[in-house]
């Protein structure tokens, strides 16, 4: 159940992202359309809407990409390394992630609450709690996702003989388009 529940919150922020690029592009399309074209007005808050929706594609990307694996973890080695240093690899990999999201929590609260809050844009007059509160929603939901990572490296393990590290890092789903132990590529 917690799984699924973890899939239908990648699918929103999936969603979301495409949102948020669409209303990037017409505000970018806005901007540039205002500068050539002499009838188009020239509108100041596509800057900051512009702003807005390319930050939080960034952060949302990067929860996507985690999820996924294809962000923090790069496949230097191929086929061929022993499993005990896949796994050693794995922990690391997760070591690392695991620092980073504690401080992109830890410290993305603190820049929210201190900073976020307090700060109003100058043109629309929007508080900008909106944007800081990026930084400690993609460390939690980094989190989530690295838990759910660790559950498919770890706790239900996939034992195929042909099993490597880099065929490990994409998250098995159990949906209509895969079957069990196919990885969603």
């Amino acid at each position: 159940m917690l799984l699924r529940l973890f899939e239908l919150y990648a699918k929103f922020l999936i969603y979301l992202m495409i949102i948020l690029m669409f209303v990037l592009l017409t505000a970018v399309g806005l901007t540039v359309a205002g500068r050539y074209i002499p009838f188009v007005p020239r509108y100041l808050w596509t800057l900051e809407v512009s702003n807005f929706s390319l930050i939080w594609m960034v952060f949302i990307g990067s929860i996507i990409g985690l999820r996924d694996s294809r962000h923090f973890f790069i496949d230097i080695f191929s086929k061929g390394v022993p499993a005990w240093f896949e796994v050693f690899l794995k922990l690391l990999n997760y070591f690392v992630t695991l620092t980073v999201t504690y401080v992109f929590i830890r410290y993305g609260i603190r820049f929210f609450s201190q900073w976020g809050l307090i700060q109003t844009s100058e043109l629309t007059g929007m508080n900008l709690g909106f944007l800081y509160v990026s930084v400690p929603v993609a460390g939690f939901s980094w989190l989530i996702f690295l838990s759910e990572r660790f559950y498919h490296d770890f706790i239900k393990k996939d034992l195929k003989e042909d099993h490597h590290m880099a065929d490990s890092y994409q998250v098995h789903h159990d949906d209509a388009e895969t079957s069990e132990g196919e990885t969603d590529k």
